[in-house]
């Protein structure tokens, strides 16, 4: 991109980057293969206990966008913990294609930025409808780990077969060697890639933590 006074395009955060052949997503590079032991969300960074966590950012984008527009502010935070799965930029299936596409680029620009910086990155992989299969699998390694969040996705038969049919979609084109979830993570999605030998790891998401906590208060 050509050198201008003010980087509104963030194009500083792809310096070296590589980048897939038709829609340019920037290309993501040795990612760890650590298990997370805990997640804990970008938002709740300032509150965290412990650091032995990773950063997530499965929440509604306006919670992490400062991310994107002022990046930089957050990395002394960041690097206190073990590392960051990568923003999980909405791609719904009712958006215009284009807005699923910068969506995507997103995710692949913060990723690949955040760990030039130092700070460990575990790719999140969000698809819309089976038009975006074109790109969101774009730029991420295979036989490695990804992370997908399912809370909020499984709400009804439609939503339900939109994400199995992108998690096939994407253990197809990535054959992972493990799968995060983020949120419920049911066997008639899940099972038969564990029986594969895909290592399936799941998080309970924010909101059933709070009701774990609240109904164990209720029980003391």
């Amino acid at each position: 991109m050509k050198k201008t006074k003010y980087d509104s395009f963030n194009a500083y955060m792809l310096r070296g980057a590589g980048f897939t052949e038709k829609w340019e997503m920037p290309i993501i590079e040795n990612v760890p293969l650590s298990i997370p032991v805990e997640l804990v969300l970008f938002s709740e960074m300032q509150k965290a206990k412990t650091c032995d966590a990773w950063v997530h950012f499965y929440t509604d984008d306006r919670r992490f966008k400062s991310i994107w527009t002022a990046p930089t502010k957050h990395l002394s935070q960041l690097r206190r913990f073990k590392g960051a799965i990568s923003p999980d930029f909405s791609v719904y299936n009712d958006m215009p294609l284009a807005m699923q596409i910068y969506g995507v680029f997103q995710n692949r620009a913060v990723a690949y930025w955040l760990s030039t910086q130092g700070i460990p990155v575990i790719p999140n992989v969000r698809w819309g409808d089976k038009r975006s299969y074109d790109f969101c699998f774009d730029g991420l390694p295979s036989n490695s780990v990804v992370a997908v969040g399912t809370n909020g996705c499984l709400r009804n038969a439609d939503d339900r077969m939109l994400f199995k049919s992108g998690l096939d979609e994407m253990c197809h084109r990535l054959s992972p060697a493990h799968i995060l979830v983020y949120g419920p993570a049911p066997d008639d999605m899940f099972q038969k890639y564990i029986e594969s030998g895909i290592n399936v790891v799941q998080y309970p998401s924010e909101m059933r933590r709070v009701h774990e906590r609240e109904a164990k208060a209720g029980v003391n």
